[in-house]
């Protein structure tokens, strides 16, 4: 299978970056689909969830492996960008809340696809945009750099909003839209918020399945 390097980021943190990343890999798995997560994220929370699931699924073989690394020196993740391109499969990185770390330079520049999660909330969406404009000034130095956007609107709970809010809604979606791919919401459901690394549960599966299902069909 196609190596796929696929980077979970955005400028603004406590948007479900980490929690959609667990979700594409228990997906892809789900799918029995190769999958593997590096947590390149500062506060590792990837890396952790893995070592409480172990515990708790002790001798149950992990349905992929999570690896962790440090993204302050850029020749070191150059290293690591070349070594997950080898890799068979989806190699999904969960990178740090702070897209200024000079690491994340290779990490962006040798990905493949970039999948950028938002609420629509005034803060997030400002600092979506400013993820946007390190995206596009990246691209603007590094000709090289040839991955595609996915913005998923994450946690969002369609019984609300004003028709004024939902307004802008669309008009925010249409703005992603000309940058990358605006895939289907990701809704507020409880079950997302019980999400651990080995399995992937029934009402868990069918409420990505959506947003899933549109960028696996995308990622060719």
């Amino acid at each position: 299978m196609k190596n796929k390097k696929i980077v979970f980021a955005n400028q603004k943190g406590g948007v479900g970056k980490s929690t959609l990343c667990i979700l594409f890999a228990n997906y892809l798995a789900y799918k029995r689909k190769p999958v593997c997560i590096i947590d390149t994220d500062l506060q590792k929370t990837i890396l952790m969830q893995r070592q409480k699931d172990a515990e708790i699924y002790k001798g149950v073989e992990e349905p992929y492996s999570v690896q962790d690394f440090d993204v302050s020196e850029p020749a070191l993740m150059q290293q690591l960008m070349d070594s997950a391109s080898q890799v068979e499969g989806f190699v999904l990185f969960d990178s740090p809340g702070n897209v200024s770390e000079d690491g994340l330079v290779p990490l962006f520049a040798n990905a493949d696809y970039i999948v950028c999660p938002y609420e629509y909330e005034e803060k997030t969406l400002d600092s979506t945009g400013t993820f946007v404009q390190v995206i596009n000034t990246l691209k603007a130095h590094s000709p090289e750099m040839k991955a595609e956007l996915f913005f998923v609107p994450n946690r969002i709970d369609p019984r609300f909003g004003t028709f004024e809010e939902q307004r802008m809604w669309g008009q925010t979606n249409d703005i992603f839209q000309q940058i990358g791919r605006v895939t289907p919401m990701v809704n507020s459901r409880a079950t997302l918020k019980r999400i651990n690394t080995f399995e992937l549960l029934a009402t868990q599966r069918e409420a990505v399945k959506g947003a899933f299902e549109y960028m696996i069909k995308r990622m060719k």
